[in-house]
């Protein structure tokens, strides 16, 4: 394997809605009765001939190793029907909705404005975007189960690590306009009052359940959740894909029945009802009742954050914060620190606040979801290159991704041999 090959993936689909100009429609090749259009290989080609090691190949090499690799995606999602791996309707649209709700946030806009630029700018409704999108979600949804099941779960050694770099850290891209960011999110929480007053409405919903009345009533006129219209049915989830506090209240829960008291859950408390279970995994509905912070709420919150951002002088003061007040379980044990990030690849909802920061600068306070933020400057760099102490999280991603790949690779050279492949496309 050649180390340009190293950050590629092995198996790829297509990540854009936008096709490539395309000369003519003619089938490029056959997998197990399916067909790979030319204009899925022309379009996939337009978005390889973007990456450094298309450079290395003629347009006939690059033809041919685009093709091979829609070939393998096709190979392995044969497996589903072998496998018996199930996508069902509700995982995609669950999917599809939060996806366009995160890009809505992300851009601060919303639903409404994010439907019209949809038309504006690719001529489609909205239906018609989440139909394209769907079809995108479920086949990446169905390639991830499949890898999981198969070469999930590897975890290279801080040696397998270290020596994944040593041989590869010449093919590893350079980041460029980069920033080392550190980061504290301090949630607005409700009252200990309002959440004690939201849990009292949930019992008394119980009480009304126990006393006979309709659950597709109550969750209709109660549920602070999109689903309330279709009685609070989340649709069927395998096991694992639900939030852990939501799977633990359920497993003593008979099929028909509810959750006898309410469940503590993210924003709110949950009254669960477990519709049915297949030996893989359970169809729920749920009435939610959200827990909403007040203006106190939010003034106590914003207080302490002023506090902290004229306090903490240091990049040591920030990170001893961040683990002791941060709320982002995923950088408050690492004291905040977000590592090193090259402009295009901040989010959206923070780019505009960190463009304006000089190291060693922390941020006015600000909101973004549930909670306000400070963010601090801690380095700025034109150029770097990723190295096993200040990235080693992200280099062992790399590893993991090749090691993952190389594993893939050796299955689907395998399932190639299992089904029929016809290829058409001569040029």
């Amino acid at each position: 394997m050649k180390k340009s090959n190293l950050i590629a993936l092995v198996l790829w689909t297509a990540s854009s809605l936008f096709a490539a100009p395309e000369l003519f429609e003619s089938i490029a090749a056959i997998v197990d009765g399916k067909p790979i259009m030319r204009s899925e290989v022309m379009e996939n080609l337009y978005q390889f001939q973007n990456t450094a090691e298309a450079s290395e190949k003629s347009e006939k090499e690059q033809i041919a190793f685009v093709l091979d690799r829609l070939i393998d995606d096709k190979v392995l999602l044969s497996r589903v029907d072998r496998d018996s791996i199930r996508i069902t309707d509700d995982e995609v649209d669950l999917r599809v909705t939060q996806h366009l709700q995160n890009l809505a946030a992300r851009q601060n806009i919303s639903m409404e404005i994010l439907e019209r630029a949809i038309r504006a700018q690719l001529g489609m409704s909205m239906v018609q975007y989440r139909e394209n999108l769907a079809k995108q979600v479920r086949e990446q949804m169905t390639i991830g189960r499949i890898r999981q099941r198969y070469v999930g779960g590897i975890k290279p050694t801080r040696k397998e690590v270290a020596e994944f770099y040593e041989h590869y850290k010449d093919s590893i891209p350079r980041q460029y306009n980069c920033m080392r960011l550190a980061h504290i999110a301090l949630k607005i929480e409700p009252s200990p009052m309002i959440v004690d007053s939201v849990k009292k409405i949930a019992e008394s919903l119980i009480d009304s359940l126990d006393h006979g009345m309709s659950w597709e009533i109550l969750a209709k006129n109660h549920s602070q959740d999109s689903t309330a219209a279709k009685g609070g049915d989340i649709g069927y989830f395998q096991k694992g894909l639900l939030d852990p506090v939501y799977e633990r209240a359920i497993k003593t829960v008979d099929n028909g029945a509810y959750t006898p008291k309410p469940v503590k859950t993210e924003g709110g408390w949950t009254i669960i009802r477990v519709i049915g279970r297949k030996e893989d995994g359970v169809r729920t509905a749920k009435i939610f009742l959200q827990t909403i912070p007040t203006a106190e709420d939010t003034a106590r919150v914003m207080k302490l954050a002023d506090s902290l951002r004229t306090s903490l002088t240091t990049d040591t003061l920030f990170a001893e914060a961040a683990k002791k007040f941060s709320s982002d379980k995923e950088t408050n044990f690492n004291g905040g620190r977000l590592g090193w990030l090259e402009k295009t690849d901040v989010d959206s909802t923070f780019a505009p606040i960190v463009s304006n920061l000089s190291v060693g600068e922390i941020s006015e306070p600000f909101p973004a979801g549930d909670a306000l933020h400070l963010i601090r400057m801690d380095d700025m760099k034109q150029v770097r290159d990723y190295n096993l102490d200040e990235d080693y999280m992200k280099v062992e991603m790399f590893a993991i991704n090749y090691m993952e790949d190389q594993k893939l690779r050796e299955f689907v050279k395998k399932w190639r041999e299992e089904v029929h492949i016809e290829i058409r496309m001569k040029e």
